[in-house]
């Protein structure tokens, strides 16, 4: 499969504007559930607000890079700034391994209390793309088992890091995987301190590419 051809996750964030209450942006939110499920090439939405800015947006996971780059045209661009008063941050990252440890796959809910959390590890020099992948695909058993993880998307990033985005059943799932001794594994492993990003997950929207 080519890079073009392969899944890719686009993170979005927003800064809030001022003096909007947490309510009213997950309200604005629910709001556009209908818009995003019936979004060609769009397999999952994770609407998300960052835990420290308070900046909203989402995780989107597409089939595609042309999928990703149809829906975040020079329009999209306009329009976020327009209405929203400020530029968006999107980053895409090519995924090449999803998994799902809820079976059926993880449902939709318009009000939970997951948390979605960005990785990043600066790459390890001399170590290429297709050496990421093939251990992507050794780890999976590992995040099968772990407690809490619902939803795992393997990526890499253009900027040389590799990584995840992982969705957790609640709060208390992620911060037991992200503690002190994870972190030490990582610079002892790869020889480089990991970055991470953790978001509030209210909404949940499956739409498996419809």
């Amino acid at each position: 499969m080519s890079v073009d051809a392969e899944p890719v996750v686009v993170v979005v964030r927003v800064p809030t504007p001022r003096f909007a209450p947490r309510w009213l942006v997950e309200r604005k939110m629910r709001s556009t559930i209908d818009l995003y499920g019936s979004l060609p090439g769009l397999t999952y939405k994770i609407f998300t607000i960052e835990s420290q800015s308070g900046d909203f947006g989402g995780i989107y996971h597409w089939v595609n890079r042309g999928a990703a780059d149809a829906w975040f045209d020079d329009a999209w661009f306009e329009r976020v700034r327009t209405e929203r008063g400020s530029e968006p941050d999107v980053r895409f990252f090519p995924a090449p391994l999803t998994i799902d440890n809820v079976d059926g796959g993880t449902p939709a809910t318009r009000k939970g209390r997951h948390v979605a959390t960005l990785v990043q590890i600066p790459t390890p020099a001399g170590i290429a793309d297709d050496q990421l992948r093939a251990g992507f695909a050794e780890a999976e058993a590992e995040y099968r088992a772990v407690p809490g993880l619902l939803r795992k998307h393997f990526i890499i990033a253009d900027d040389g890091a590799f990584g995840g985005v992982y969705l957790w059943d609640d709060r208390r799932s992620a911060d037991a995987w992200f503690d002190e001794a994870w972190g030490a594994r990582v610079v002892e492993r790869y020889g480089r301190t990991a970055v991470v990003e953790t978001f509030d997950a209210p909404i949940l929207l499956p739409t498996w590419g419809r």
